[in-house]
């Protein structure tokens, strides 16, 4: 059996995931399984990690000792990696972490990844960022002392003239349709982790009733919900603060997290929340499917008022498959999303557009974009994701 390495430099949060479901199809295919990364890194929920070390037949390499650290490792370590194991197959599951480490190989043999490499990118986020005439002379000026970690000369032209990887997966689409070399990777892989890991938690389901009266109490308000852990880049505080001007109410399906800073005081937003009934957290981590559904389905309309972020969401896919539309922003590849396949509304990233667009999306039905959200979920499938994995990772 030939031997696969999949190399994370952290496991927290998405990167769990994909380094489950990628190995899941490596295992289908027949390779011996090794994965490389920092294990001793704590992160705020381990439950595909615990897993994946459950599995005797995986072998695990603890990279948290490596001088640069897990993140900033060197071709020179990563090669060894591969020779003291006979690694035919490498894949990246966060390949934008590695920039550097593929730029290595350009000039010397001896640099060059052993068998065959894959890398997947979630953020090449450039790609929306267009620069000025002055920031493009700018650009060019400083690009000799920054090339090696530029991902814009990465993926525009040093990954293809070079072929620093053998495949180059992108769950962007939009940025496949510019870039010849890259590939596209639908943007599911919770979805398909799910259903290899059927966790019924019926204890869990003491939440369902919770919610059904909850929902009853409030039976004409509207309702923000906030899927996962609470976090200011996907906009925690934002919600907090629109549930309490709107009068509407506030449901976090999902764990706290007390290190977090905020724009606003959401001690004392979820105060005035939670003395008018309004409002309802389980902070916990939420693993039954009957659950989860359950709390996507306590909403016809999902607000994603994410901070300076332009790449994918999950709970945005997550919400689509239950047909629930969203409001997100609209710079980045969410907002093209849903600009060109009708998932919702865009709002062009401040506050003030955000408010306006939330009122006209409350108030259109939810039927609206049904069609555009079923023929989207038709791309977006897992049976697309399992087909180009196993077409990418075949030796």
């Amino acid at each position: 059996m030939p031997n696969a390495l999949i190399y994370s430099s952290t496991f927290d949060g998405h990167r769990q995931v994909f380094v489950y479901v990628i190995s899941q199809i490596l295992s289908e295919l027949g390779y011996n399984i090794y994965i490389a990364g920092n294990f001793k890194e704590e992160i705020t929920n381990s439950f595909y990690i615990e897993k994946l070390k459950k599995n005797k037949s995986i072998i695990l390499i603890d990279t948290s000792s490596i001088a640069q650290g897990a993140m900033n490792i060197t071709v020179t370590d990563l090669i060894a990696i591969q020779k003291n194991n006979n690694i035919e197959l490498t894949v990246f599951s966060e390949g934008d972490h590695h920039i550097q480490l593929f730029n290595s190989q350009i000039f010397s043999k001896q640099n060059r990844l052993r068998g065959r490499t894959v890398g997947i990118f979630l953020r090449p986020f450039y790609y929306y960022e267009k620069l000025s005439f002055i920031n493009k002379l700018r650009y060019f000026k400083n690009l000799k002392y920054r090339w090696k970690t530029d991902n814009r000369l990465f993926h525009g032209l040093l990954l293809k003239y070079f072929r620093l990887l053998n495949s180059a997966l992108y769950i962007d689409e939009n940025f496949v349709s510019s870039h010849s070399f890259s590939k596209w990777l639908p943007d599911v892989f919770q979805q398909y982790a799910e259903t290899l890991v059927i966790e019924e938690n019926p204890e869990q389901r003491v939440w369902i009733e919770k919610l059904n009266d909850f929902k009853e109490r409030n039976k004409d308000r509207f309702i923000f919900l906030y899927f996962g852990t609470a976090q200011k880049r996907r906009g925690y505080d934002m919600l907090l603060k629109m549930a309490v001007e709107n009068k509407a109410c506030f449901i976090h399906c999902g764990l706290t997290d007390s290190k977090e800073k905020y724009d606003y005081d959401v001690t004392e937003l979820k105060s005035k929340l939670q003395d008018e009934g309004r409002l309802m957290e389980t902070n916990q981590y939420i693993s039954d499917p009957l659950c989860i559904e359950h709390f996507f389905k306590s909403v016809n309309h999902l607000v994603l008022p994410y901070r300076n972020f332009l790449g994918s969401s999950g709970v945005m896919l997550q919400a689509l498959y239950y047909r629930i539309p969203v409001l997100v922003p609209e710079k980045g590849i969410m907002g093209y999303r849903v600009k060109k396949h009708n998932l919702g509304l865009t709002y062009n990233g401040d506050d003030d557009s955000l408010i306006e667009q939330f009122k006209k999306f409350k108030d259109t039905p939810k039927d609206s974009y049904t069609n555009g959200i079923d023929l989207y979920m038709q791309y977006q499938s897992k049976v697309r994701l399992k087909e180009i994995l196993i077409k990418e990772l075949t030796v």
